[in-house]
């Protein structure tokens, strides 16, 4: 499973949040604080641990993020890193080839991966009563993965049929994957999470028991426990399980770079779509620093709300477009933020544009008012703290901010942080990121 590259953050949970309130494998309460309690430590062989205790429900969320991710691919290799994700799941020295899911699934829980650009994680959900059995099933694929060449061409071709389903054969699918090419013109982010068919085709075992290698093992990796278990018996089994598992040489992250886009882009596609699309996209700077925050802000300032300002434009007044939507991504070595509209199919591309355009330009004009940054604001700290309820989405907020920042502790400064940002800090980001003549700009024309 992968989410589709830069976007998969505030979108993702915004969208799919109300489905996830009701999930009762996956629910916890927000502290009266707001803060989430948690402590962190390191086993010797590099493990980085977080436990996170919440006694609402009888359930415990393991979650593992190994720090790779699509911008780790060898070269010549795209997709790489998600290939290796299904990898994961064809047995290990105690577990047979899909014996993982049974485990689970006879345990009573659930399970799944997701890889994006920067890390590829793996959690499951348990009755607390088996969390033993989930730490040994993730120990055992991390010490002693089963990596055949039979498994490697099984899920080669798994991976394949996932990149037709969910990208050649979907409308606007192939989108995002023809903007990234130009947004990143080189270097670290310039290809996708899925990767091409062609490189899929040349890899070999080797390469795949030389990725294992390089990026699989405990001083890559955290580990963050969260739900109803207690604390002395978490580490307990913790160190039974993984401190056995020898550390390795560190990764070298020397290689990644990151280049401006310094021209404006402008291309135009096909696809078999029923409506004509627009997207403009920029890079946004540091993807974990403050920027992050005010630029988030933005987003939400021009996205698929009723009351925002894109949607109020295009979709209300003028009638050019069906919906308009704004999304913005945090990235390790950088950010994006893109704005897209879905037109009506007699709009004008060029009028549509010129409409999304005039919206990018007020807010590069003047700071908006105190009462639309409150507006804003209210909705973020919304987000923020609705986004903690899910023990799932609590546990890959604690790792994000472990894994990028080396900082935990700053998910519970978030909602600090958005109130805290001014009209002149948002003036300012929307001034230096996006500019015309730094864009990248997509028409979709339906074939």
């Amino acid at each position: 499973m992968y989410f589709k590259d830069f976007f998969h953050w505030i979108k993702y949970h915004e969208r799919f949040l109300k489905f996830r309130f009701h999930e009762s494998m996956n629910i916890g309460t927000i502290p009266a604080t707001y803060e989430i309690p948690f402590t962190e430590y390191d086993l010797d062989n590099g493990l980085h641990v977080i436990l996170s205790p919440s006694h609402n429900v009888p359930l415990v969320v393991t979650n593992l993020w190994y720090h790779v991710g699509a911008k780790d691919d060898p070269p010549a290799r795209t997709g790489f890193a998600h290939l290796f994700e299904h990898m994961m799941f064809q047995g290990s020295r105690n577990v047979g080839k899909a014996e993982h899911l049974k485990y689970v699934q006879r345990a009573g829980g659930n399970l799944n991966a997701s890889t994006n650009l920067d890390r590829t994680n793996y959690f499951q959900t348990l009755p607390a009563s088996q969390l033993e059995l989930a730490l040994w099933l993730e120990s055992d694929r991390m010490l002693s993965l089963n990596v055949t060449s039979e498994n490697f061409e099984n899920q080669r071709q798994v991976v394949k049929e996932e990149r037709r389903q969910n990208y050649d054969n979907r409308p606007y699918g192939t989108v995002w994957e023809n903007i990234v090419r130009r947004l990143w013109p080189a270097g670290t982010y310039h290809t996708t999470t899925i990767g091409s068919m062609d490189d899929l085709d040349q890899a070999s075992i080797e390469d795949v028991l030389q990725f294992h290698q390089e990026y699989y093992k405990p001083n890559n990796c955290s580990l963050a426990l969260v739900g109803d278990f207690e604390e002395v018996q978490a580490r307990r089994l913790i160190e039974q399980y993984f401190a056995p598992i020898p550390r390795q040489a560190p990764v070298n992250r020397t290689r990644y770079e990151v280049f401006p886009v310094t021209a404006p882009v402008h291309f135009t596609m096909e696809d078999s779509v029923k409506l004509p699309g627009i997207s403009i996209a920029f890079q946004g700077g540091e993807g974990y620093g403050r920027e992050g925050f005010a630029r988030e802000l933005i987003a939400f300032c021009l996205d698929n709300a009723r009351s925002s300002r894109m949607y109020r434009e295009l979709v209300y007044r003028r009638k050019l477009a069906r919906e308009v939507d704004a999304m913005t991504s945090r990235l390790e070595k950088g950010s994006a933020l893109m704005f897209e509209c879905k037109l009506h199919p007699t709009s004008s591309m060029e009028e549509a544009e010129e409409a999304m355009w005039g919206e990018i330009e007020k807010l590069r004009a003047e700071p908006m008012s105190e009462q639309e940054l409150t507006k804003l604001k209210n909705r973020a700290e919304m987000w923020v703290l609705s986004s903690r309820i899910p023990l799932g989405s609590r546990a890959d907020q604690l790792q994000c901010w472990w894994c990028f920042r080396h900082d935990t502790s700053h998910l519970n400064r978030n909602p600090e942080m958005y109130r805290s940002i001014t009209a002149e800090e948002i003036h300012q980001v929307a001034n230096k990121y996006l500019d015309r003549e730094r864009s990248v700009v997509c028409h979709v024309l339906p074939k």
